[in-house]
């Protein structure tokens, strides 16, 4: 079964997209069994879920350094996890920290993060009309990677 797992703050602009995504996936139906879980801004709580080996997508805010509201897919290996380190992450611990300590433990579950640049983080802010822009996009990808599982 496929767990998509969203990351982020609800209260602090852009990096509600993630719950926010989760939200709009649970008004949804898919031809395949899919568990929603949204892990809130604590990283640690992905550590369980990596270990496991079912696969996972993680839909957060993620700084890259492209313009706001561009949105990224990609599949997440050893070769790209440094890169994942510096713009996955406003949380307690990294994403990439995470991986790392579950690739000690055991096998990691395969993992695809779909990452939405931020325009704006702020405290009591509303996602950026930038990020607004992008929802479409965001969930077309989302669809298209759960539809993957049902064939």
């Amino acid at each position: 079964m496929l767990k998509i797992i969203s990351l982020g703050n609800e209260w602090r602009g852009d990096d509600s997209i993630g719950p926010y995504l989760l939200k709009k996936l649970e008004e949804l139906c898919f031809p395949v069994p899919i568990q929603l879980i949204n892990a809130g801004t604590d990283a640690f709580q992905l550590l369980d879920h990596l270990m496991g080996n079912e696969p996972l997508l993680i839909i957060d805010c993620a700084q890259m350094g492209k313009s706001a509201g561009t949105v990224c897919k990609f599949h997440l290996t050893e070769a790209n996890i440094h890169s994942v380190d510096n713009a996955i992450s406003l949380h307690g611990f990294s994403f990439g920290e995470m991986w790392r300590m579950a690739g000690r433990l055991g096998d990691v579950a395969p993992c695809t993060i779909l990452g939405i640049e931020p325009e704006q983080i702020e405290f009591g802010k509303p996602l950026s009309e930038a990020v607004q822009a992008h929802i479409p996009q965001a969930m077309q990808l989302l669809q298209e990677e759960i539809n993957q599982y049902a064939n």
